[in-house]
């Protein structure tokens, strides 16, 4: 595991939900860990945009 994953894991600071998305990650294969994040990111992305439209 490198450095900057285990930062996040032990960052008291980080959410819940991200650690647990992380260690999730870490047990699939890594090239579909990053595509699904990749997805889940530009929907989200999306999602913000939307709102902020709508304000």
């Amino acid at each position: 595991m490198n450095d900057s994953i285990q930062t996040i894991l032990d960052d008291p600071a980080a959410s819940d939900w991200l650690k647990t998305a992380l260690r999730a990650a870490l047990a699939r294969d890594p090239v579909d860990a990053v595509n699904d994040a990749e997805i889940l990111c530009e929907s989200l992305k999306q999602r913000l945009d939307d709102i902020f439209q709508s304000i």
